[in-house]
């Protein structure tokens, strides 16, 4: 018996003894999760902080370039309803280019008549009635140099019936500059 006693008691000193070493263990597992949360906490705000800075440009930009993309559909419309599309000038001669303002964005839209002539069937003279958009922040200036970049071009053609009128309207090409 005596020896079971023996057994139990130093069973139990040595389980007191572990006892110490795991509140330490413990103190420093709870300083680590402290810390690491910290660190996680500090490096998400930096994040959020870096986006926030960064996202007013690019937001900016996606305006400028949805703006471009409703004027030009409006000029499209304009020019459309000329009599002689391509021909006539797509622009008066008092106003020299289409204006409009979408986001907060002022656009203009220059068109230039591309009018020209291809080969059809069987030898024919096909007219191609092709008006080049290009639109740009306005500044009061052409679009294309340095001073109102080109944001966005569309080549557009208007087929024309017999009776002169507009029946058809083809992008034939539409690009944005990143």
């Amino acid at each position: 018996m005596n020896r079971h006693a023996d057994d139990t008691c130093a069973a139990g000193q040595g389980r007191s003894g572990d006892a110490g070493r795991d509140r330490g263990a413990a103190l420093i597992m709870a300083i680590s999760f402290v810390v690491a949360i910290g660190a996680l906490t500090g490096g998400l705000a930096g994040l959020v902080s870096s986006t926030a800075s960064r996202r007013a440009p690019i937001e900016m930009n996606r305006n400028l370039q949805y703006a471009s993309d409703g004027a030009i559909e409006d000029a499209i419309g304009r020019v459309r309803m000329l009599a002689d599309p391509a021909v006539e000038p797509c622009v008066s001669a008092v106003q020299n280019h289409y204006s409009s303002t979408l986001n907060g964005v002022t656009v203009r839209v220059d068109c230039i008549n591309a009018f020209g002539v291809i080969s059809g069937p069987a030898g024919s003279v096909v007219e191609q009635r092709n008006v080049i958009f290009e639109a740009c922040a306005d500044a009061g200036v052409r679009c294309g140099g340095a001073t109102a970049p080109v944001i966005m071009r569309a080549q557009v053609n208007f087929e024309l019936s017999p009776a002169r009128a507009v029946t058809r309207t083809y992008i034939q090409t539409w690009s944005v500059r990143p």
